[in-house]
């Protein structure tokens, strides 16, 4: 395997047990029941591997595992893709109910788990009408009951087919299997590596659940990069990470935007000795360029953001050495261009489908081995045309090749075939002197499709009408581009943890104000 290329050369089978092998009786996994050796942990995998064969589990097959975060649930994952199956986690935050929509999704047949998950599952799947067999495990990673003592060989399966699944809730609230091929899972894992970076000794600390495709993802790529993976246990605090990271002289690990910055101006932080962190990564949120800069200054480390996901894999990063340039302009972008072979992104007019100019907004689209093109459990489109997949995001690229994050492009107004976008009804509105903040969305409308509602919140002392506000959209974005509402506010409802605005609980609202 090369870091450099991402080319894969064997399946994620033969990498895993590589990386285990490789380890030897070296520590590998840190967890809340002990530290284990590649060996040990091998031998745990091995044996999940073959009762699941011995029970008929059979190639290309999907399996899902639940558990709590422990060596067990490293050992599932392996095990189901050492005997050529595909794994999804049971997310432990996500409940019963959709563990089973999940499972009669896949049609799996088993379930690897510890006892408290079968507990949890079991009725569900009965009124489901599901027939699945459970593999019970320790939080160790050991059989509870194990059905022979046979061993098996390794199944190998082609590039292409399915390795890991991720469920997400998507946008209309249905269960969405994001499908990964081998190929797509080993070539967004060798791109983390490379962001990290190598260290010698390096060790890893793993916050996000194992049952969860990031989690597991970002704890193989630390395998790759040879480091020591030290799972966090419980519900990762501040205080408990900062003392997690002392005690286990953490040398790097990945935290969203806003939890980072949170973590930086935290007293724990500043009173606990963290020399060893070497490397931050953080994203998936947007924060101000002076929080980046904030906390970028408190850690005094390596800092790495990263911009991509699961459906695409990690497209633009912003390096340290970007970091250090201490430019606000770089830090409120999505970087530049991972320095990945195969991996392109541009900015499109989704209209036309061609590329846009620098400064030029458009959609964010890409084409690299990362991208996925199968969903399970959900009838709407992947929007994958000649292997390029959009993004959903707008953005545009400026002169020095950074990526700017504008908007969501989930956020289209169809209305009578006619194509508009909120972002930017969004920015007249904004433009306008004495606008505080717009938001605008589309609503149904059960005659003649979709239309624009927008909510408006003005500087103190400022009036404006619905009317005022509406014919400046139409001067400067054409008839179309007029709401059919303006809600003037003192506050815009409605944000989430990292202070975006929650738009579909807006949009509820305003359906339920259009119904009054």
């Amino acid at each position: 395997m090369s870091l450099r290329d991402g080319v894969i050369d064997g399946d994620l089978q033969t990498y895993y047990r590589s990386l285990l092998e490789e380890a030897g009786d070296g520590e590998v996994f840190v967890t809340q029941s002990g530290s284990y050796s590649g060996v040990q942990a091998l031998g745990l995998c091995e044996g999940i591997r073959d009762e699941l064969i011995r029970r008929g589990f059979k190639p290309n097959e999907y399996c899902a595992y639940g558990g709590s975060d422990d060596i067990g649930m490293v050992a599932a994952a392996f095990g189901i893709a050492l005997a050529g199956g595909a794994s999804f986690g049971l997310q432990n935050y996500v409940g019963a109910d959709s563990w089973t929509r999940f499972i009669r999704d896949t049609g799996a047949r088993f379930v690897v788990c510890e006892s408290f998950i079968v507990e949890k599952l079991r009725d569900h799947l009965l009124e489901a009408g599901c027939e699945v067999e459970f593999i019970e495990i320790t939080a160790q990673g050991s059989l509870l009951a194990p059905t022979g003592s046979e061993t098996f060989e390794d199944r190998h399966v082609s590039y292409d087919d399915a390795s890991v699944v991720r469920f997400t809730a998507g946008r209309a609230g249905a269960a969405q299997g994001i499908v990964l091929s081998h190929r797509a899972e080993f070539y967004s894992l060798a791109k983390m590596a490379a962001v990290y970076g190598q260290r010698e000794r390096g060790r890893y600390l793993q916050l996000t659940p194992t049952t969860d495709l990031q989690g597991i993802g970002m704890l193989i790529a630390a395998l790759f990069r040879r480091e020591t993976v030290i799972i966090y246990w419980g519900k990762p605090t501040t205080e408990g990470i900062v003392r997690a990271m002392e005690q286990h002289r953490i040398t790097d690990l990945f935290l969203p935007s806003s939890q980072m910055v949170k973590l930086a101006r935290s007293d724990a932080a500043a009173m606990a000795d963290l020399s060893a962190l070497d490397r931050f990564v953080y994203g998936g949120q947007k924060v101000s360029a002076e929080d980046i800069m904030d906390a970028y200054d408190l850690l005094d480390c390596d800092f790495a953001q990263v911009y991509g996901s699961t459906e695409t894999g990690l497209l633009m990063w912003l390096s340290p050495e970007d970091h250090r340039k201490g430019d606000a302009k770089v830090f409120d972008s999505a970087g530049v261009k991972v320095p990945f072979a195969g991996t392109e992104v541009v900015v499109q007019d989704p209209r036309t489908g061609e590329e846009m100019p620098t400064g030029k907004a458009g959609h964010v689209v890409t084409k690299n081995p990362s991208v996925c093109v199968q969903t399970l459990g959900y009838d709407a489109p992947v929007e994958v045309v000649d292997g390029w997949r959009d993004t959903l995001d707008q953005g545009y690229f400026d002169e020095e090749g950074y990526l700017h994050i504008v908007g969501v492009s989930r956020d289209v107004i169809l209305y009578r075939g006619f194509v508009m976008y909120a972002f930017d009804v969004e920015k007249v509105l904004l433009d306008m002197d004495g606008v505080r903040a717009a938001v605008a969305h589309p609503i149904s409308d059960a005659a003649d499709g979709e239309h624009i509602f927008a909510w408006v919140a003005l500087d103190e002392g400022v009036q404006y009408t619905e009317e005022q506000l509406g014919s400046e959209l139409e001067v400067v974005r054409g008839p179309w581009y007029r709401p059919s509402r303006i809600q003037i506010v003192d506050e815009i409802p409605d944000r989430d943890a990292s202070g975006a605005y929650d738009k579909q609980k807006l949009r509820e609202r305003a359906e339920a104000i259009m119904a009054q």
